[in-house]
């Protein structure tokens, strides 16, 4: 009997449990075992059939198996965790939301004062997309930045481009459940970190660039305190577009042309949010 043989026995000499528990354990595994091998737990388990060894090295095998099968769980819960996505939503308050590939939300990040208070009491993780935004735009205060004279703007960034194109959509969905103007927009990833370095959402920032553009008066700063419909009624009086989208882009349709900053644009836009009047 080698040295890991004698630490094996030695360790589960510590463990009590009926023989009865035991036997049954060691015949779960074989009969797992006679399954083909098509995963890290099941070949561990396949391993552990095959061999002659005492029983000893059978518990070894067990052992590793329930390591595996603690690392598979570990690796599902990373995956479950890691971001693939952000989405920004601009009205007053500014705040992003991180997706992982499900769709669900694993981090929601205030982006200025207001977006703290909008989030405060609010639990979003593990929520789908669809369920988080209607709780973020079904609460009191997101409803009262909102009505005929609010603006809302949502920036997707995503290197899936499939992932990206699926959060847009939702968002197109969810912009037309809202009585306001809105638009929607997929950015890269340089674009979201530019706005991020100059502390706002990416919606606001991309507005902000805009007008500053239109008028060489008008300093970031100025532009951080905005609410989006203040934004694009005065880029809307400076000559520029006040709907966020292209001209032309009307409707809930995607429409998907080139437009702000070089990236693809959404939504509602020209539809509603086209006549800075209202």
């Amino acid at each position: 009997m080698n040295d890991w043989e004698n630490r094996v026995r030695e360790a589960f000499d510590e463990v009590v449990l009926p023989d009865s528990v035991k036997e049954r354990t060691l015949q779960t595994v074989d009969a797992l075992s006679a399954e083909p091998a098509v995963s890290v737990s099941e070949a561990v388990f396949a391993a552990a059939r095959r061999s002659r060894a005492p029983r000893t090295r059978r518990w070894a095998f067990v052992l590793a198996a329930c390591l595996a099968l603690c690392a598979i769980g570990f690796g599902g819960f990373s995956a479950f965790a890691s971001e693939t996505a952000q989405v920004g939503i601009d009205v007053n308050p500014s705040i992003e939301l991180g997706l992982n590939r499900f769709d669900c939300v694993v981090a929601a990040r205030p982006l200025n004062e207001d977006g703290a208070q909008l989030l405060e009491g609010i639990d979003l993780f593990g929520k789908s997309y669809d369920d988080a935004m209607a709780a973020l735009t079904g609460s009191e205060l997101f409803l009262s930045y909102v009505g005929d004279d609010g603006y809302v703007e949502i920036s997707v960034s995503s290197a899936d481009e499939g992932q990206a194109e699926a959060l847009a959509e939702k968002s197109d969905a969810c912009l037309e459940s809202l009585p306001c103007h809105g638009s929607c927009q997929t950015v890269s990833a340089e674009n979201r970190e530019e706005a991020r370095a100059a502390g706002m959402g990416v919606g606001r920032y991309n507005a902000a660039r805009e007008l500053m553009e239109l008028d060489s008066s008008v300093t970031l700063e100025e532009c951080r305190t905005m609410t989006m419909r203040e934004l694009r009624e005065k880029i809307a009086a400076a000559g520029g577009n006040s709907s966020g989208s292209p001209s032309g882009e009307t409707g809930a349709h995607h429409g998907r042309q080139s437009g702000g900053v070089g990236q693809g644009m959404h939504g509602r836009g020209a539809g509603r949010g086209g006549d800075s009047s209202e």
